[in-house]
């Protein structure tokens, strides 16, 4: 296990703030994914697949990708009927990377480092006028993976990771209902609270046709320690722990000819049985099917062009706004851009996708509680082969 300085080590090379399309997570791992729409799995668009399928490890070049995502985050709210409205707006960069070294023909090794996290900072009371801390949290979580891959045969890789985290929360000014009179009451606020976890992946990609390929993965729950000053108010129901939800998915890649490639994947998302964020915890999100397709256009031999989209169910139910008053990720449709160039030295990649507004009426106890969320993602990558 890691010292807690190499954990906070290792944390500072990744976000320490973000805002997610996919519940915690960004619709596009990699600089190139982020501008197809997020496909990763059969293939990988790009090294940081890795992280979603380690199997891809076999078929991406030795080298690195360094990128830095840019996100403007824009969240509104209604609380509890009142007339005055909500606004968080943020704008935060995202740096991730990805290292590949093929041993021989059949044996590779790499790493990822990447991000995932949710934050809300509304700039005032939850109550608005009443003497109390500004409504806001933030969830980071920081992940290593050390990944291994195996081709059993030419064209059928086997690949494995160990997924190490840290995870970093704060609230602040949470409401937690009122006292007999009718006053508002806040919970303590207890600052930054760590915690760190582990898990693992498991995945399997396979050339079942000349520039056909099929990736599957498996991604088990990570599982955090407790955030020990949360475990007895806020994440009472969960003992002190949020935690990374179990993942699965399948997805395909095909290489029409020599200049486009189109891609799509489908995944499953299980946050129900992730204490903290699922049933047994504060904000009972719900399971999650997201569907994401890809295309890659290459017009010159220097020069590509890229479209995708990414549809995800959404976590959130109208019943449950009010307990997500402080969790809002709610959007859940993306369609994105992306540009590469082949420089010589290394390539550029540049991605701009847009979440589409999302809004979500409370009903039944969450009368009065409305959320709406809309983001933008500005990412820039340099990918340099060895």
């Amino acid at each position: 296990m890691l010292s807690k300085k190499n954990f906070i080590l290792l944390f500072s090379c990744v976000p320490l703030y973000a805002q997610a399309f996919n519940g915690v997570y960004l619709t596009g791992s990699g600089e190139v994914s982020s501008g197809m729409g997020g496909v990763s799995l059969a293939q990988g668009m790009d090294r940081t697949s890795i992280q979603d399928n380690p199997a891809n490890l076999s078929y991406q070049n030795n080298g690195v990708d360094a990128q830095i995502s840019l996100l403007n985050i824009r969240s509104r709210a209604t609380l509890l009927n009142q007339t005055e409205e909500f606004k968080s707006d943020k704008l935060i960069p995202i740096p991730s990377l990805a290292l590949i070294k093929h041993y021989n023909d059949r044996l590779s090794f790499g790493l990822s480092l990447t991000g995932a996290g949710a934050a809300v900072d509304y700039d005032t009371p939850a109550i608005h006028g009443f003497p109390a801390d500004n409504a806001k949290d933030n969830l980071a979580i920081a992940k290593a993976s050390p990944t291994i891959s195996y081709k059993i045969l030419p064209n059928l890789s086997l690949g494995a990771s160990l997924d190490m985290g840290v995870e970093q929360f704060r609230a602040k000014g949470i409401l937690a209902g009122t006292d007999t009179q009718g006053t508002p009451i806040f919970l303590e606020s207890y600052g930054n609270q760590w915690a760190y976890g582990i898990g693992g992946s498991l995945g399997a990609t396979w050339e079942f046709q000349p520039n056909w390929w099929l990736g599957a993965s498996y991604i088990s729950e990570m599982r955090f320690s407790k955030l020990k000053k949360y475990k007895d108010d806020l994440l009472a129901n969960s003992q002190g722990k949020i935690n990374l939800p179990e993942r699965y998915g399948v997805g395909v890649k095909h290489k029409l000819n020599s200049q486009f490639t189109l891609a799509a994947d489908i995944l499953r998302i299980n946050w129900q049985d992730a204490d903290g964020l699922g049933q047994k915890g504060s904000f009972n999100w719900q399971n999650q099917n997201v569907y994401r397709i890809g295309l890659d256009y290459k017009y010159t031999p220097k020069d590509d062009i890229r479209f995708g989209y990414s549809h995800a169910d959404v976590v959130v139910d109208s019943q449950d706004t009010l307990v997500n008053f402080y969790a809002n990720a709610i959007a859940n449709n993306a369609w994105t851009i992306g540009y590469g160039r082949n420089l010589g030295f290394a390539t550029l990649n540049i991605a701009y996708e847009y979440a589409t507004n999302k809004k979500i009426m409370g009903s039944s106890n969450s009368s009065g509680t409305n959320l709406n969320n809309q983001n933008h993602v500005f990412t820039l990558g340099f990918s340099k082969d060895f």
